[in-house]
């Protein structure tokens, strides 16, 4: 009799610690399902992919460390995949910026009184080299691109 007891209450603590632990595993996949839930479709695209192809490549393969070897390198190209589409999303973000949008840069550049003059000397240096009356010489061309570059470079 005393070991009916015994086994009755270890049967009971396990049956309750067992239901914490089932209470708790359901909580954390509701929470995942929540998390699931409030994601785009195309967020899983990577996250499924990496985990369909390591799989894939470990059966096909028949092999635990192939699949390992696989899920590495699709989780590094599921991780250039979110950053390129993080770099398009800022920039689709700052086309009506005029930094990245589809802006004539003559139109914008207008020179400052302080660098205008070394701007027309350089230009006027130039001039004559596009219509093929005088040839360049070489210092004379980085001295005229360094101009330009400054002028271009100092724009905001």
């Amino acid at each position: 009799m005393h070991r009916d007891k015994q086994v009755r209450h270890c049967m009971r603590a396990l049956a309750v610690k067992m239901s914490q632990q089932i209470r708790f595993l359901m909580i954390k996949v509701a929470s995942l399902w929540k998390k699931t839930q409030s994601w785009q479709p195309h967020n899983l695209i990577p996250t499924l992919g990496t985990l369909m192809g390591t799989v894939a490549f470990g059966l096909w393969q028949q092999s635990f460390a192939a699949a390992l070897f696989a899920g590495i390198g699709l989780f590094f190209l599921a991780g250039i995949y979110n950053n390129i589409e993080r770099m398009l999303a800022a920039l689709r973000r700052s086309e009506g910026d005029p930094h990245f949008g589809n802006v004539d840069v003559r139109a914008r550049v207008e020179p400052t009184t302080e660098n205008s003059g070394a701007l027309n000397q350089a230009i006027g240096c130039l001039k004559p080299w596009l219509a093929n009356e005088v040839s360049l010489t070489e210092e004379n061309a980085k001295e005229c691109c360094a101009v330009l570059l400054d002028s271009v470079a100092a724009r905001p």
